[in-house]
């Protein structure tokens, strides 16, 4: 992301950048550029000091201030002799810097370190928000995405949609097949939920054998859909244990519906009602799908 005022800076940018294999976007000013940052984070931000009404150091700052935004390398565009503004931008965040006017050697060697370094946090990100044996969110990951899709939720006026989900009798299974076992259940079972969500949809692992399953944009009929839908794939595991004895697997569900009109409903709030329907599920036999 390129934020620059200046039409004819930011072509010249684009020209660089593009030149050196990278995808590039644009903002004329920091509002502009955090708006675009904060639904669809890039790699890399690049911006002037001077960029509209609020500077691109205060931009720097509030980049490192998010939770979904901190990780985005940033360098800020300076004119050569600003080293009062250049320690202030670094001060504010900034991971480096860029002098006017542009040398397309450096522009590439800075951009090639940035993007490394941009991959490196990438993977370290993704190791922070991932259950190390299942795969699934870890609930750190689901629990900052619930919050975030609650926010979207309201904003647009649409509802949305939460499971929670325990496999039945998971601790006899892991008494009387062993926790290798178990433990293979758990990542089949991720493996076939996983297989059925479509794209924003989120599968996490809250703990043990309960996890939890976020469904933007699904009001109660979207939600139970899905639900059952997952439910079946559970049912229809095929799971065998270290003598290649069949292990039976179900699981049950509790769904939960934000409706457009509960503005002041939390994450906490959702997992709360969604776990009291899975309780539900749970007194009413297993292996089913509850609402709450």
């Amino acid at each position: 992301m390129v934020c620059e005022t200046s039409r004819v800076q930011r072509r010249i940018l684009r020209s660089m950048l593009e030149d050196g294999g990278f995808e590039v976007r644009e903002a004329g000013d920091s509002g502009e550029a955090l708006g675009a940052l904060e639904r669809c984070p890039s790699d890399i931000f690049i911006t002037g000091i001077e960029v509209g009404q609020m500077s691109g150091l205060e931009a720097c700052w509030r980049l490192k201030a998010g939770a979904d935004t901190c990780h985005i390398h940033t360098i800020v565009i300076t004119a050569s002799g600003e080293y009062v503004r250049l320690a202030e931008a670094l001060d504010a965040g900034a991971d480096d810097f860029i002098r006017k006017p542009f040398d397309g050697v450096e522009m590439k060697a800075r951009m090639r370190a940035a993007a490394r370094i941009a991959r490196l946090q990438r993977d370290l990100r993704g190791q922070a928000e991932t259950d190390a044996l299942t795969g699934a969110a870890n609930r750190r990951a689901f629990i900052r995405a619930l919050d975030r899709e609650i926010g979207e939720a309201g904003r647009l006026s649409i509802p949305m949609a939460v499971a929670m989900v325990d496999l039945d009798h998971f601790k006899q299974i892991n008494d009387t097949h062993g926790h290798a076992s178990g433990d293979r259940v758990l990542v089949r079972t991720v493996a076939a939920l996983k297989n059925e969500l479509g794209g924003g949809e989120l599968l996490g692992r809250l703990g043990g054998e309960e996890f939890a399953v976020l469904l933007p944009r699904a009001g109660t009929r979207e939600g139970l859909e899905t639900a059952e839908r997952l439910r079946r794939a559970v049912e229809h595991l095929r799971v065998e244990n270290d003598d290649a004895c069949p292990i039976p697997v179900t699981a049950s569900f509790g769904l939960t519906v934000l409706q457009p009109h509960e503005s002041l409903a939390t994450g906490s709030d959702l997992l709360a009602r969604a776990d009291k329907a899975l309780y539900a599920a749970k007194e009413a036999g297993r292996n089913r799908v509850v609402t709450g």
